[in-house]
């Protein structure tokens, strides 16, 4: 498991309201569903799990340090 940073500058984020967050999947840019992917697996991990998206267009299934697991 990896760990993103704190992300104030994300204030759409209610989720993370600026804390860090644990990273549990990336989806790669390269598939064009990866928004899709990423959504459905955030559902099925629940607990706070949500996407969030990088300049590469990559998704990232994160949970907020913190949050039950």
């Amino acid at each position: 498991m990896t760990t993103a940073p704190p992300r104030p500058n994300v204030t759409t984020c209610r989720s993370c309201g600026g804390r860090p967050a644990s990273v549990l999947e990336t989806v790669s840019a390269s598939r064009h569903d990866n928004s899709l992917i990423a959504d459905q697996r955030a559902a099925e991990l629940g607990d706070g799990a949500h996407t969030h998206a990088d300049r590469d267009g990559d998704m990232h299934v994160v949970r907020p340090l913190g949050a039950p697991s």
